[in-house]
């Protein structure tokens, strides 16, 4: 078979742009998983400080703190906790409550929204992963005293 003049560079030409979109949309998607994970993690650790602190005040404080320590690795912006310690009693349950936003901007090529925001749920139980008001994957950690 023989090839006419410039038809390769036609046939460049045609598929370059499909796979430059190809690349970013998997770009954008392992952005997203990852900041994902971290807010999950992140979540985790908070409920996990909460559970093992002394007492309320204190469990409030190093949740905060330890969010914070954990969410500054990951590509997550305007990054909030809330933590429910309830009565804090031994057996008792600890809930962590996230939410935080991701910046996609540079994938507007794609028809992508410039800002999504994730949300994350941890709650303190008994040791087993089930699922919490219709999310499943929430892991539960035992209040244990200090």
């Amino acid at each position: 078979m023989k090839s006419a003049p410039g038809q390769a560079l036609l046939e460049l030409a045609l598929c370059a742009p499909v796979v430059v979109l190809l690349m970013l949309g998997t770009v954008a998607t392992v952005q997203v998983a990852t900041a994902r994970m971290g807010l999950e993690s992140a979540t985790q650790a908070a409920a996990e400080a909460a559970a093992r602190a002394p007492d309320a005040a204190t469990a409030l404080a190093i949740a905060h703190e330890r969010f914070q320590g954990v969410v500054t690795d990951y590509p997550l912006q305007s990054a909030t906790v809330a933590v429910s310690v309830g009565d804090f009693r031994r057996n008792g349950h600890v809930t962590a409550s996230s939410s935080a936003g991701i910046d996609i901007a540079w994938a507007a090529l794609l028809s992508l929204p410039s800002q999504l925001t994730l949300r994350s749920r941890a709650a303190d139980g008994p040791a087993s992963t089930r699922c919490i008001h219709g999310e499943c994957g929430v892991r539960e950690y035992s209040r244990r005293q200090p």
